[in-house]
């Protein structure tokens, strides 16, 4: 494939991903463009084509790093180790609000809010018996999807 179809290409995949985007996704993108224009973020850049804000917001650290359509939202608080491997992570969950569209907030978004707060209030026991974040749903498919699109690993953990 020459250069140039391949980045031909490579643009009509990333329009298609906009395009689905802001509409089978609409509510979920609406609410994270709602949340990035109140938080007014430190800065914000592209992650294959998706757009990241970071926050130190003490009001949503609890929530940790989360998606919202195109827009990832990382916790200012993230050692630059871990940072490449969420993003992919993260970039998994805007891959299953593609696929869910209206339906992400509630297949996708409560559940891995459920499952976060669990995780953290039982982080010891969980480690104890060997329970990775990552091993339930929707964590899991996100890291497979993230990797699988972007061709990086995802959080480990």
């Amino acid at each position: 494939m020459s250069p140039v179809f391949r980045a031909f290409v490579e643009r009509m995949r990333h329009l298609f991903f906009w395009l689905v985007q802001w509409t089978w996704g609409l509510p979920q993108n609406l609410a994270g463009l709602l949340l990035a224009l109140c938080l007014r973020p430190k800065w914000g850049r592209f992650y294959h084509a998706v757009t990241v804000d970071v926050t130190d917001r003490p009001s949503l650290s609890w929530l940790g790093c989360f998606t919202l359509g195109v827009f990832i939202f990382l916790s200012g608080s993230l050692h630059d180790t871990v940072k490449p491997m969420t993003l992919v992570h993260e970039y998994g969950h805007t891959i299953q609000s593609c696929m869910m569209g209206p339906l992400y907030l509630p297949a996708v978004g409560l559940p891995s809010v459920l499952w976060c707060r669990r995780f953290e209030r039982k982080r010891k026991s969980y480690g104890e018996r060997g329970v990775l974040y990552s091993s339930r749903y929707p964590e899991n498919s996100a890291n497979r999807l993230g990797e699988r699109a972007t061709g990086s690993r995802a959080i480990p953990w």
